[in-house]
């Protein structure tokens, strides 16, 4: 059965969305089209460039998640440093190393700009979440392009991930021209973390909607880490997270996969991640085969789409 999936933030936590692919893939599932916001965005993109579950495996084997630490001048300079950059930089880290990373990968598949993901040239299999914060609105990439004068056929792909990966003060924002004025571009979980409606249609879909999340973890204070610059993403934390954990519709959360990791690391623990690559992936493959066992869709229309 085919099926769209849209997938949340949590960064390196969006690493178990690899064993959610093997999952489906493994039940049958063929992913139409894939959204995602952050980390999301990094997984929807090499999915809808075709990249098998395996393949994904051997990558993860591959990387040394510490590129993704990757200091600007100021932030070299200890504490003080990180502080200097995000005043100056608006970020700890260079968000450009996402981009460069993303983008080699796409490239082996032929993928660079979203009309290579089109379909018949019109509607992109791909949706990226990033939150224009100088415009105070969500960007859906490659959609909303046009508003900013820019083509969507010819946008990079990796460009509009990084974007979306762009955790503010973290990484640094991308500057984007918006009539003669530069917008200030970060984390899409900003504005919307969990857009599981992004694919949704009016009356009866032909195919499901499954939307992955990542139960929240604890924040730097709650584990007694309370320097400024752990208080600064707990602030950050608190955006990111609240839009899917608050509040999630019961339409919505009987399609929803949610991974729970506990607390075992940080959302923003880069260096511990390559620790915990069997961990993520087990378990986002072991909750999806549960789900799955479970998930009729014939009933889910009955309940919710038939309008009755």
């Amino acid at each position: 059965m085919k099926v769209d999936v849209v997938l949340q933030g949590r960064g390196v936590l969006g690493i178990g969305y690899i064993g959610v692919y093997k999952a489906l893939c493994e039940k049958g599932y063929e992913i139409e089209r894939c959204a995602g916001t952050s980390a999301g965005s990094v997984v929807a993109a090499l999915i809808m460039a075709g990249y098998s579950y395996k393949e994904l495996e051997d990558i993860l084997k591959e990387v040394n998640f510490n590129i993704f630490m990757k200091k600007t001048k100021l932030s070299k300079f200890y504490t003080i440093g990180k502080l200097l950059s995000v005043i100056t930089n608006k970020g700890m880290y260079d968000g450009e190393v996402i981009e460069t990373w993303i983008s080699g990968l796409l490239e082996k598949k032929g993928i660079t700009k979203f009309k290579d993901l089109m379909e018949n040239g019109e509607k992109s299999k791909l949706k990226i979440i990033a939150s224009d914060i100088t415009g105070r609105k969500i960007m859906i990439l490659p959609d909303d392009l046009r508003t900013y004068g820019v083509d969507p056929l010819e946008f990079s792909v990796a460009k509009a991930v990084r974007m979306s990966c762009s955790i503010p003060l973290f990484f640094t924002p991308v500057l984007f021209e918006d009539n003669g004025k530069t917008n200030f571009i970060v984390d899409g979980g900003l504005l919307s973390d969990f857009p599981i409606w992004i694919f949704d249609v009016e009356g009866v879909p032909r195919w499901p909607t499954f939307g992955i999340k990542i139960q929240g973890n604890q924040s730097y204070s709650s584990r007694g880490e309370v320097d400024i610059l752990q208080y600064f993403m707990d602030i950050v934390g608190a955006a990111l997270n609240y839009d899917a954990d608050s509040y999630v519709r019961e339409k919505d959360s009987v399609r929803t996969i949610t991974l729970d990791f506990g607390n075992k690391i940080a959302s923003t623990d880069f260096l511990k991640a390559n620790e915990f690559i069997d961990y993520l992936c087990n378990n986002g493959y072991e909750t999806t085969l549960k789900f799955v066992e479970d998930w009729n869709f014939k009933d889910y229309v009955r309940q919710y789409r038939s309008g009755v």
